[in-house]
């Protein structure tokens, strides 16, 4: 018995004659690629992961990129002129910043804050706010620009811009791209009065938040967050780092805090009878907390409890992280 198969002329492959003893008479022109098995379980697995690394690759670039191509456009190709009272001079700069030519400066002011509400928003670069008793607010400002060449680098910070006006800080430069090779951060280091509203954003950098008491908004992409003595009303999220918070006193005094994270483990510090009302959680990895309390049921993945007599709402959670709870070593308030 011969079996005929037939021929794909546009692949090279004409048609072929078998016998039953598999061989075939007739030689085949092309390559033939052997038929695939159907994916296991594990194949598949691999593929949802691979497919989850590249978006996740592909969100992170175009958050570094496309904010670049209109935020910034506004800046001119020229140096510009820098608003307000500014002081300049080098910074120290141990990093080598991935090889690349880079130059650094620190910028200075102080401005009035009439209005009691401060703000902040960037692309690349930490936010590091401390409440203070003051009236003004004091910001340092450290400058990184790189580029192909330093002399290229130089020429980005000098275009870079800081406005600060009503509160609203917002930095301009020249129009930069992911894969240009050139660029340009800012950290900001601010010293403000303690009692405020503030509303954070940055894309790429943490936020140290430390005695504060308002309204406080955060929001970062790919950085931790540091919440060190707050009251108020405080709540935001971070997508890539964790949360690290520490409370002070015997109460949250004002609304209570809400702050979560997506991939990033939580790190809670609490005094020694402290009252509040405590809602954490974790999708994957365990809660740990160093000492009693008490809740209905095991303790897995959720805890919903008072601590001490209540109060406020204290709501720390993560979805790929762990959870610790533990007293702190300072129970003295302000």
């Amino acid at each position: 018995m011969i079996f005929q198969i037939r021929g794909f002329p546009e692949c090279g492959i004409r048609r072929a004659l078998f016998s039953p003893s598999g061989l075939p008479q007739i030689a085949i022109k092309g390559t033939v690629m052997p038929p695939s098995a159907y994916p296991t379980s594990k194949v598949r697995a691999m593929r949802r992961f691979a497919v989850f690394i590249l978006c996740l690759t592909v969100i992170v670039v175009l958050g570094v990129s496309l904010p670049h191509s209109h935020r910034h456009v506004r800046a001119a190709a020229a140096a510009l002129p820098q608003s307000g009272n500014w002081h300049s001079g080098d910074c120290e700069d141990n990093s080598n910043h991935w090889g690349e030519p880079h130059v650094c400066q620190m910028r200075r002011t102080t401005f009035a804050l009439p209005s009691g509400h401060i703000s902040v928003d960037t692309t690349n670069g930490g936010i590091d706010v401390m409440g203070e008793d003051r009236s003004d607010v004091a910001l340092e400002a450290r400058v990184t620009a790189w580029g192909p060449s330093e002399s290229e680098a130089n020429d980005l910070l000098n275009q870079v811009v800081i406005d600060t006006n009503d509160g609203d800080i917002r930095d301009h430069g020249s129009h930069t791209h992911f894969f240009s090779g050139r660029g340009y951060s800012i950290d900001y280091h601010l010293h403000v009065p303690r009692h405020l509203a503030a509303d954070l954003h940055t894309m790429n950098g943490g936020i140290d938040l430390t005695r504060l008491d308002g309204n406080v908004h955060f929001e970062t992409t790919n950085g931790g967050v540091t919440i060190d003595r707050l009251a108020g009303e405080v709540n935001g999220h971070t997508v890539n780092g964790g949360l690290n918070v520490s409370l002070d006193g015997d109460h949250w005094q004002g609304a209570g805090l809400h702050a979560d994270t997506t991939n990033g483990g939580i790190d809670l510090r609490v005094p020694e009878h402290y009252s509040a009302h405590l809602e954490t959680g974790t999708v994957n990895g365990g809660i740990n907390v160093d000492f009693p309390v008490t809740v209905q049921g095991t303790i897995k993945n959720r805890l919903n409890t008072d601590l001490g007599n209540g109060g406020s709402t204290i709501h720390v959670q993560t979805v790929n992280g762990g959870v610790t709870i533990s007293h702190s070593s300072s129970t003295s308030a302000d």
